[in-house]
């Protein structure tokens, strides 16, 4: 049985999220308003239309301002009432065809299914599709369900194994194996095939995965969290024998993955599966139990109670060799799955985790021993939770090195660069009209933490911006229109002395 190690309470003094929620009297009827106006979904795009590269190619930024220091992006047709924008739309239709495939800009995932019109995102997107064109594929891809994904675990059972390949090979027409890695195994497009069809669309093929994943043959695993595992293997931090450290783990999915890895010889591995909430950890050790993994593999994990940005160094003073550290985020890479997300989004929350996602990977990386790794990830492409928090933790460091992503790991798998520049905003929740109004207010970017807080945004601090200091270029983005996924990003620091 897997070991439990000593929980030690820790609690923040302050909620990461606390500022980025509406507050006040109003604060009721203000967020059923904000949810059902869409205003969220409007915000997530303004806000990556003014990030190039973040989501999709460069191109020509939008003229959103003259005075250099902030801009703001304002919604059309402020003072009109829903149902007039209703109307006008009616009358006057917005010629845009949204539903079409994309070809170009990198925006070529596969048309799984015909395109949702009444998606709100897809609507928010066509209010303003002549302003937002780069953002076109980016949208196509997030307005579906997320194909099924699983993995098939490297486990020493040839024989089992084979017979779950015959198995799943006579569901070929709904699930196959990607060309880029045989042992992961995707949807086909066009067929509809996501966790919650599953069962309408074919009992069989989920009886064969439900009996895989209990005899511990495969993972079901979202495509992008098998990630930084992968690459931490590929650059030769992961492998056998190796002590290894997951900082956030809950729901494991990771964890195992690592395991199969530490635990493919001999040599005496492990893994420390760490969360700070102790309800997530009791689900972790039970989905590990559930796994179906042999218990001589199970009891090389230990799980521990700890607050991730104060974990407590090694009583052996032995460091990790590689840690996993993927860390709490916005998860706006995971809309195609989790439909709470969009209804009531604003830059306030990943301002919001930027400095616990900074003091996270801090800590993550005094705990890992020179020549050994870190992985850095989230289920977000904002940069601010991405790039930022990078740059800022070695930005003025060089005991650290952030490694090129590998480009020979996944033959053929669309990856994307990170990027280098960015802009940081913020979004007044008093300035939207919390009536019968599509007014949803204002972005409002600045150029810097000193004229944010010139104009009052409290909730600024000075990592949020570039530093200029680290080739953040080696960073890894997953864009859900390239391989029909969600979005992730990644990065891969060495420690060097």
């Amino acid at each position: 049985m897997a070991k439990q190690g000593r929980a030690r309470k820790q609690k923040r003094d302050d909620n990461p999220l606390s500022s980025a929620r509406l507050s006040g009297d109003k604060c009721k009827a203000s967020s059923l308003w904000f949810r059902k106006s869409g205003a969220g979904y409007h915000l997530f795009l303004s806000f990556f239309a003014e990030q190039p590269g973040a989501v999709c190619n460069e191109g020509d930024p939008q003229q959103v301002g003259n005075d250099g220091d902030v801009a703001s992006v304002a919604r059309k047709g402020k003072g009109m009432s829903r149902a007039a924008k209703r109307r006008r739309k009616h009358k006057d239709p917005c010629n845009v065809d949204v539903g079409r495939s994309a070809h170009e800009d990198g925006q070529g995932a596969p048309d799984m299914t015909e395109l949702d019109q009444s998606h709100p995102l897809v609507q928010a997107f066509e209010s303003k599709a002549n302003e937002w064109t780069r953002l076109r594929g980016f949208v196509e891809a997030l307005s579906r369900p997320l194909p099924l994904t699983i993995r098939l675990r490297d486990v020493d059972a040839t024989e089992r194994m084979n017979e779950l390949k015959q198995k799943l090979g006579d569901f070929s027409q709904l699930i196959g194996p990607v060309q880029y890695d045989k042992s992961i195994y995707q949807s086909r497009p066009g067929c509809s095939l996501c966790k919650s069809s599953l069962g309408k669309i074919s009992p069989g093929l989920k009886e064969v995965i439900v009996s895989g994943s209990m005899d511990g043959l495969l993972a079901r695993q979202e495509l992008a969290s098998m990630l930084p595992v992968l690459a931490l293997s590929h650059v030769g931090a992961l492998k056998a024998g190796a002590k290894v450290l997951d900082l956030c783990s809950s729901p494991g999915s990771k964890t195992l993955q690592a395991l199969e890895v530490v635990c493919s010889s001999n040599r005496r591995g492990k893994v420390i599966a760490n969360d700070i909430n102790a309800s997530r950890l009791e689900s972790l050790r039970e989905a590990v139990i559930r796994s179906g993994v042999d218990e001589e593999l199970t009891d090389r994990v230990t799980f521990t109670n700890f607050d991730a940005s104060e974990f407590p160094s090694p009583k052996s003073g032995k460091l990790f060799d590689c840690i996993i550290c993927d860390v709490p985020c916005s998860g706006d890479g995971t809309i195609r799955k989790d439909k709470h997300i969009l209804p009531m989004w604003t830059p306030a929350t990943s301002n919001s985790l930027h400095p616990l996602q900074l003091d996270i990977l801090r800590r993550a990386l005094e705990l890992v021993r020179v020549g050994g790794s870190v992985s850095y990830s989230t289920c977000s492409l904002n940069p601010i939770e991405d790039e930022s928090v990078v740059s800022a933790a070695l930005a003025n460091d060089d005991r650290y090195e952030l490694l090129d992503w590998p480009s020979e790991l996944l033959p053929g798998f669309v990856t994307r660069r990170g990027i280098s520049d960015w802009k940081v905003a913020f979004y007044n929740k008093d300035s939207f009209e919390g009536d019968d109004s599509d007014d949803f207010g204002q972005l409002s970017f600045y150029d810097s933490h000193i004229k944010a807080m010139e104009n009052g945004e409290t909730g600024s601090c000075e990592t949020l911006w570039p530093t200029g200091k680290v080739p953040l270029k080696r960073c890894m983005r997953l864009w859900p229109q390239d391989q029909d996924t969600g979005g992730f990003f990644v990065a891969i620091i060495r420690r060097k002395r």
